[in-house]
């Protein structure tokens, strides 16, 4: 029989060769979309990466136009984590076309350091022909020495090292990104007396080779829409796991009539993990809708035909429909409704990103969606104002929380719930931003989850009931740029299963600060103090994160 692996690597290759092809071949146009870049503190809170613009200018140069807030609230897989407590180290948008600022400087080198032995630095230098072409490079060194407890037994580190490449003909756009990151840290969830033993023992790190690249179209005036992904990635582990993950995905537009058109969405997720054994994991989706389009509402119905199988093991398939309207009833405000079910791909990659501490090991399953209703708004006020919400009632199967592992409290695994058990979340989400163009932004968030009929999970471990985020960036002549970002979680709860103790963690209270200032055209120092309350709040139980600490340093544009 063939083995499964020799097929993600075909279908990987493919897919590399046409988009490596262009990225070597092709020139990018002068905007790199990369991921958010952050001053990585010790605890390991992590949203799904979002992508944003990377060209560098020094002080952030907001458009005189509205920014209406991202719409986050479509096909939410419920992580365990939400966002990570350290301040941005600030990569603003593109910015507005007349500041000759955002013009001129698309490259940048940023260095500085800080307590407990953070030593920091990030580059990026690309290399713009034409309005269309670009290539560019990016490198990223973060460093704790020290953390929290044990001094050197609870440090971390993390690597980044990534080029991209994009370009534009009449017809298509390519992309391509070729990565490698590794992260390092310590399985440091425990006191003992002393600390005679080598830190090898509690040392742990992944190293993660990734590829990315995407087709779409680009001719506006074409009848047909569409966008092609591929992402292959192989990540190994200090501990000797690895895993071989491939995601293709595709999306398709299809007018029939003005205001009719047929959407075809597909997905694949070809998975190998190995470590005490060799797992095939595959998942296929297929989702093809209508969708009919006015001027006052929008309504899509359709199906997501899924295809879920491991080798040897199970192999299932669902059919969910999808039914969704949008109701513009005036200028600036839209309501919305829905039904959808979906299968969510969980692998050790992506859950190593949410929680690193996990054991060997780790018990790997897909989590469904069997349903879920929505309700929701959002309106766009003349004022800067902008609000959204969404209420939420959904069921899940597999349903997965994080928690310390019954042999070895120091480390994490993930928990299911059974077949007999139905997950329910009732969820509410509401945000609101306000902007005075080129001097003030500000956003607020907050979730508040409920989880029900969990079964012989007992309880949502290590999930918040409610978290909220604030944001806030002041501009000051031009000079001076100034951020804060509050966090606050509660309803986070722990057990430990050797002395089966549920434990309640306090509430997390994380406030940050950063300054930017601009010394020259090309020059900026800028500071940032993180955790200022200096509480050694955990995010999981036994994992107190650092207290106060501070970064300061000078970036180079050019």
């Amino acid at each position: 029989m063939q083995n499964p692996s020799y097929k993600i690597f075909a279908l990987s290759i493919i897919g590399a060769f046409c988009t490596v092809s262009q990225t070597f071949a092709q020139k990018q146009q002068g905007e790199v979309k990369t991921d958010d870049i952050e001053i990585y503190k010790d605890t390991k809170v992590v949203l799904p990466q979002a992508n944003r613009i990377f060209d560098k200018v020094p002080i952030s140069a907001d458009d005189n136009s509205r920014k209406p807030i991202r719409y986050e609230f479509i096909e939410r897989k419920l992580p365990v984590q939400t966002p990570e407590f350290s301040p941005t180290v600030n990569m603003p948008d593109e910015g507005s076309k007349e500041d000759t600022k955002a013009a001129k400087h698309s490259n940048i080198i940023r260095a500085g350091m800080g307590n407990y032995g953070h030593t920091f630095l990030e580059a990026h230098a690309g290399i713009p022909i034409g309005d269309d072409n670009y290539h560019g490079i990016y490198l990223k060194h973060n460093n704790f020495r020290l953390g929290p407890v044990g001094a050197n037994y609870s440090g971390i580190s993390q690597n980044i090292v990534k080029v991209h490449s994009r370009t534009s003909f009449d017809a298509v756009k390519l992309e391509g990104a070729l990565g490698w990151e590794r992260r390092g840290f310590d399985f440091y969830g425990f006191t003992p007396k002393n600390y005679d033993f080598p830190e090898s023992l509690i040392f742990n790190s992944w190293n993660k080779f990734n590829f990315n690249g995407i087709i779409s179209n680009s001719n506006k005036d074409s009848k047909v829409d569409y966008e092609f992904k591929s992402n292959l990635s192989y990540l190994f582990t200090h501990l000797k796991a690895n895993e071989l993950v491939w995601k293709g995905s595709g999306n398709a537009v299809f007018p029939v009539t003005e205001q009719l058109s047929a959407i075809v969405d597909g997905t694949l997720v070809l998975a190998q993990r190995k470590d005490s054994l060799t797992l095939y994991r595959n998942l296929y989706k297929l989702k093809p809708t209508f969708q009919y389009k006015t001027d006052k509402f929008t309504i899509t119905a359709g199906l997501n035909v899924i295809n879920d199988r491991e080798k040897n093991t199970f192999n299932s398939s669902y059919v969910y429909p999808i039914v969704k309207l949008d109701v513009q009833p005036m200028q600036g405000i839209k309501v919305f409704a829905g039904y959808e079910g979906d299968v969510y791909a969980n692998n050790l990659t992506s859950f190593l990103l949410e929680n690193q501490w996990l054991n060997r090991f780790t018990e790997l399953r897909n989590t469904r969606k069997t349903n879920d209703f929505y309700i929701g708004g959002k309106a766009s006020l003349q004022n800067g104002l902008d609000i959204e919400a969404k209420l939420s009632y959904a069921n899940y199967k597999d349903f997965y929380v994080f928690n310390n592992s019954r042999a070895d409290s120091t480390r994490f695994e993930a928990l299911y719930s059974d077949d007999s058990t139905t997950v329910k979340v009732t969820n509410f989400t509401a945000q609101a931003s306000y902007q005075i163009p080129e001097m003030f932004r500000s956003n607020l968030k907050f979730d508040v989850n409920i989880f029900s009929g969990l079964g012989n999970l007992k309880n949502a471990w290590h999930r918040p009931s409610f978290t909220a985020t604030w944001n806030n960036t002041f501009t000051i002549k031009q000079k001076l740029l100034v951020s804060s970002d509050f966090y606050f979680l509660t309803g986070l709860k722990g057990n430990n299963f050797l002395t089966n103790k549920e434990i309640k963690l306090d509430p997390i209270i994380d406030l940050n600060f950063k300054f930017t200032y601009l010394i020259t055209e090309h020059f900026d120092v800028f500071i940032s103090a993180n955790n200022v309350f200096n509480k050694n709040y955990q995010r999981y139980l036994y994992y107190p994160t650092q207290g106060v600490n501070f970064l300061g340093g000078l970036s180079y544009s050019f």
